[in-house]
């Protein structure tokens, strides 16, 4: 999906949208205070998609003003979405009252960090969390909106792919996790996916992690039979497990393995960040995000705890198999924490 707002003129917002679908003409949703106040078919024609070879009939332009929404000058709270997605295209904020910045957060975790994300949300007029959900293109165009100084973005994306537009971009900001907890999180997160459905793991990762997740039924909190599930782990499997913080860093794509100078290219991109984080020193990390975004201290959540996690971390702690499933993000893990507590 492409989109992007090509003015607002305070009594009338001039945009368009794209579907994934060639021939189809998207609806919008306008949105008051989380209330639907109106529905909008993109129907104004835009023959440079046309001719781009994006849309079939370029039926997709919008025009909202006043005979949609009779207060839309003075209105500040507007908010408009692809009805399909749910994907916010443009919302009002007031100036004054959000951050002016363009902030991504990389999400290192399978259970993802939305928590703290929507704590921040208020200080955006533009947030999209989760947003490789949307796909590949939709992403892209997320980070390549125009005229948006104030923008929060999350995703557990392949930093490499989109490096051209978050460079000099970009606020970027990451919290890692121990790689042994971040495994143990992952295998009991895919052990129990069903009793969440879709709204943990889209629909691209239930078939991205599917073999995963039927191995994960044989994993125990206590760790009983883990080694001998280890031994036999699908080849499948392990490159669905293996490594996935050294893979975002420097993999160009999140099912391909790490290139030869994986942990090189993964510590040269931390050193693009803002803000790099050790969920293990938390309040750190905290502490150094809403400095940035200009927040109040102790407004950000602090991030859960799961016992049995821990409990199967050490479990996994004293299986080799382990170590050489998570060797490159060990060495990269570990780097970064030393500079980190060196720098503190």
């Amino acid at each position: 999906m492409l989109f992007n707002i090509e003015a607002d003129r305070s009594d009338q917002i001039v945009g368009y949208v794209v579907p994934d679908d060639y021939t189809a003409s998207p609806t919008l949703r306008i949105m008051q205070n989380g209330v639907q106040i109106a529905e909008l078919t993109c129907r104004e024609g835009r023959p440079s998609l046309v001719a781009a070879g994006r849309h079939a009939t370029g039926l997709c332009g919008f025009t909202v003003d006043s005979s949609i929404v009779p207060d839309l000058a003075s209105n500040q709270g507007l908010e408009i979405r692809e009805a399909e997605s749910g994907i916010l295209i443009y919302r009002r904020r007031n100036g004054a009252e959000v951050t002016q910045r363009r902030v991504f957060r990389l999400e290192t975790h399978l259970f993802p960090l939305w928590r703290l994300d929507e704590k921040v949300e208020h200080r955006f007029q533009f947030f999209h969390k989760g947003v490789e959900r949307h796909g590949r293109e939709t992403a892209m165009q997320v980070f390549m909106l125009e005229n948006v100084s104030s923008l929060y973005v999350s995703g557990r994306l392949t930093f490499a792919s989109y490096s051209g537009q978050l460079q000099d971009k970009f606020n970027s900001i990451i919290l890692m996790h121990d790689p042994y907890l971040e495994l143990a999180e992952r295998l009991l997160t895919l052990k129990h996916v069903s009793r969440f459905g879709e709204e943990l793991l889209g629909p691209r990762d239930m078939l991205t992690y599917q073999r995963a997740i039927e191995f994960a039924q044989q994993i125990e909190p206590d760790g009983s039979g883990l080694r001998r599930a280890f031994d036999s782990m699908p080849r499948d499997v392990i490159g669905a497990l293996a490594n996935p913080l050294t893979r975002q860093l420097a993999s160009d794509a999140l099912d391909e393995p790490p290139p030869k100078n994986a942990v090189a290219k993964a510590l040269a991109a931390l050193a693009s960040f803002s803000v790099v984080g050790l969920r293990e020193s938390q309040d750190r990390f905290l502490e150094e995000v809403e400095a940035l975004l200009d927040i109040e201290p102790g407004v950000l959540p602090t991030l859960p705890h799961f016992a049995a996690v821990g409990e199967l971390a050490r479990e996994l702690r004293r299986l080799p198999e382990v170590d050489l499933l998570l060797e490159q993000d060990l060495e990269v893990y570990q780097t970064a924490k030393a500079a980190i507590e060196e720098a503190f």
